[in-house]
């Protein structure tokens, strides 16, 4: 679970890495690491595929230094961790000569230097102690660098949370070459799939599957007042809600009051155990997904417990509305 919180990209290809000593062609990092123990291992990673940390190289703190070296194909988010990933430092690698240095046994505050990208990553670091909005910060400097591989990686990490137009513009922006990275390819895929929707547009239909592995689509509940739920086993907030929903949902049912609840989960146990425990009496669906899961992704859904509510036409006319409003809306409608 550690490994995976360090680095997350909505999608990711294979990036090939070859190491052995091959002059000014590859990179060297040339690291200082004061209070570890004589010859305790450092590791080095890349983004996977999956979007974790895929370990690629060790080596072993000798004297209080240790050397990394090797050839990448393109410029590639790289993390430096200690075996239990308890420690590490996230920078910028590409083909150039590195100094790391990190004192205390603290990976984390520990500065590198040697890339302009790792400055530039280095100079947003600073600006965003001073007190400044750190999204500001990035989308002054996406605006001013379009050909830098920070702006998309920087979209393509928070792609949920921007504004669909503002990630738009944004994109647009952005150099042939950025859009044609991993990240740049990450952005693009979702903006193709969010579809925007804002209360007044009609329902985007979707469909999942069940507990017993049927595909439900959210247009076989045509005609019925519907929320959409989007929530997961491992949110505390989503199950605290359910006590009331499950009120709501028993009084308003006999009248034509649908829920389809949508699981971001990866863990088919765990959601079918949650919806068990919770005794959650409507349909649920999910794709195993977890954050990226489709249906989220069309809703522009980034944080959970999160709903959207949909009259008897299929228009959208209410988004994360929960207890007495929820209530007090559905009393209107029917």
């Amino acid at each position: 679970m550690r490994q995976a919180a360090l680095l997350r990209i909505f999608a990711a290809s294979v990036i090939l890495i070859s190491f052995m000593p091959t002059g000014n062609r590859g990179f060297t990092i040339i690291g200082t690491a004061s209070g570890f123990e004589e010859n305790e291992k450092l590791y080095l990673s890349v983004a996977s595929p999956d979007g974790n940390c895929k370990i690629i190289d060790s080596t072993l703190i000798s004297k209080e230094k240790f050397v990394f070296r090797g050839v990448l194909d393109d410029v590639v988010r790289a993390v430096i961790t200690t075996k239990d990933y308890s420690d590490y430092k996230l920078f910028w690698l590409e083909n150039a000569d590195f100094r790391f240095n990190a004192q205390n046994g603290i990976l984390s505050n520990g500065v590198v230097v040697g890339s302009e990208t790792q400055e530039d990553e280095n100079e947003l670091d600073s600006a965003s102690k001073s007190g400044k909005d750190k999204k500001l910060l990035y989308f002054e400097f996406i605006l001013n660098h379009p050909n830098s591989i920070i702006s998309v990686n920087f979209l393509a990490y928070n792609d949920v949370t921007w504004r669909w137009d503002t990630l738009s513009m944004l994109y647009n922006g952005l150099s042939k070459k950025m859009k044609g990275t991993m990240y740049g390819r990450a952005v693009k895929e979702f903006l193709s799939i969010d579809k925007n929707l804002k209360i007044g547009d009609k329902y985007a239909n979707f469909s999942e599957f069940d507990p017993k592995d049927k595909r439900i689509s959210l247009s076989h509940f045509k005609g019925k007042v519907l929320l959409i739920e989007f929530w997961a086993s491992w949110c505390g907030p989503c199950r605290a809600a359910n006590p009331e929903l499950i009120r709501i949902y028993n009084e308003f049912k006999p009248r034509g009051f649908e829920i389809l609840g949508i699981g971001l989960e990866k863990s088919k146990q765990a959601w079918l155990s949650a919806i068990k425990t919770d005794k959650l009496p409507w349909t649920n669906v999910t794709d195993l997904q977890g954050g990226n899961n489709e249906a989220a992704l069309i809703y522009g859904v980034w944080a959970i417990p999160s709903n959207f509510l949909i009259d008897r036409r299929g228009i959208i006319i209410g988004r994360d509305i929960y207890g007495d409003s929820l209530r007090n809306k559905l009393k209107e409608l029917f």
